[in-house]
């Protein structure tokens, strides 16, 4: 019976999470119903994090609790949530808002999804985005099981640092210096050559540049058609043309760049 009712309980997360269907797990509760418990856990969640309190936060969560939060990366557990949010929230002073837009209920599984906004103390945004979050009731209590948090694309479209890291790239491409290209990839980084062909590592993918080169130094230009930034990380993706002994070659090309301290460095590209 226990198997039962978790394997139940699974489906049910599964549909409410993936598209809201309730097919095969009951009815559900009237909408009033659904809105006013998500604003009650919803307006539950905010103060603790905006009371700076990680430890009221995470008891919010469910002891197997997982967590993706808006730079990607799971976090598993009660324990390294609260981890998570305590170094999240750090001295205090900014000002989360979720506004809980739609919520779905059914039995002891309530769906809700929304937007989220981070402000500085002068009012400032910070940051936005969406997140859902799956809440379980046990025993009267209500917890999250599962959430996700994403940034919103269209403020996260730094330009310029987008095209001051393809610049580097392009530069030392068009200069056919082969360290220099090198030296942006991280040392675990793979390049992907072709649909079913990959270059490991940046001193194999030196090689491979180096090769590329060649004597007589093709010339390439990147061109910007997409630019997401998070955090550290950086999504470029776009269009490139490459010049080499009056052969003119066109393709796509994506990007996945991270910062390690002062630098960045490509992890995976296409």
């Amino acid at each position: 019976m226990k198997e039962d009712r978790a394997n139940r309980l699974t489906q049910c997360a599964v549909a409410l999470i993936v598209g809201g269907s309730l097919v095969g797990c009951g009815g559900a509760a009237p909408a009033a119903g659904n809105k006013a418990v998500a604003d009650e856990v919803t307006s539950t969640w905010v103060n603790a994090f905006n009371g700076g309190d990680a430890g009221a936060l995470a008891a919010l969560y469910a002891e197997d609790a997982r967590s993706i939060p808006p730079t990607g990366g799971m976090v598993s557990g009660r324990g390294d949530i609260e981890s998570y949010w305590r170094q999240d929230i750090g001295s205090g002073g900014e000002v989360t808002k979720l506004t809980a837009n739609s919520s779905m209920a059914q039995a002891d599984l309530l769906h809700v999804d929304g937007t989220y906004a981070v402000e500085s103390k002068g009012a400032i945004v910070l940051a936005r985005g969406q997140y859902q979050q799956l809440w379980h009731r046990v025993d009267g209590a209500w917890r999250i099981q599962h959430e996700i948090w994403r940034l919103d694309p269209l403020s996260q479209r730094d330009t310029a640092m987008a095209e001051q890291l393809e610049s580097l790239w392009m530069t030392a491409y068009n200069a056919g210096d082969a360290t220099a290209l090198t030296a942006l990839y991280d040392k675990d980084a793979v390049l992907s050559t072709r649909p079913s062909d990959s270059v490991e590592g940046s001193e194999t993918i030196g090689v491979f540049w180096k090769m590329d080169l060649g004597s007589q130094a093709p010339k390439t230009t990147l061109m910007l058609s997409d630019v997401y930034l998070a955090g550290d990380l950086a999504h470029l993706e776009g269009e490139y043309e490459v010049s080499d002994k009056g052969k003119i070659t066109k393709g796509h090309y994506v990007q996945l760049w991270m910062q390690e301290g002062d630098a960045w460095r490509i992890h995976r590209e296409m």
